[in-house]
């Protein structure tokens, strides 16, 4: 297996770059995706569940958002 390079791709469908232009090393990728895991197991579930309502998933009634399904 070869090994994982350290920038990671940059294409889209549209051509236009998710990072504004900025190339996001993969060493930089991990470390962002371990603290949000760090900060979600520090959530309550309640806490768990105003987030999913603040990014617009969950509706406050329980309730999934009619984009995911609901």
């Amino acid at each position: 297996m070869e090994p994982l390079p350290d920038e990671m791709k940059t294409a889209t469908k549209n051509g236009k770059s998710r990072a504004n232009g900025l190339l996001i090393s993969r060493k930089a990728l991990l470390a962002a995706h371990e603290r949000a895991l760090k900060r979600v197991s520090r959530m309550t579930a309640q806490e768990g569940f105003a987030s999913l309502v603040k990014a617009g998933i969950y509706r406050p009634d329980g309730k999934l958002m009619p984009r995911y399904g609901g």
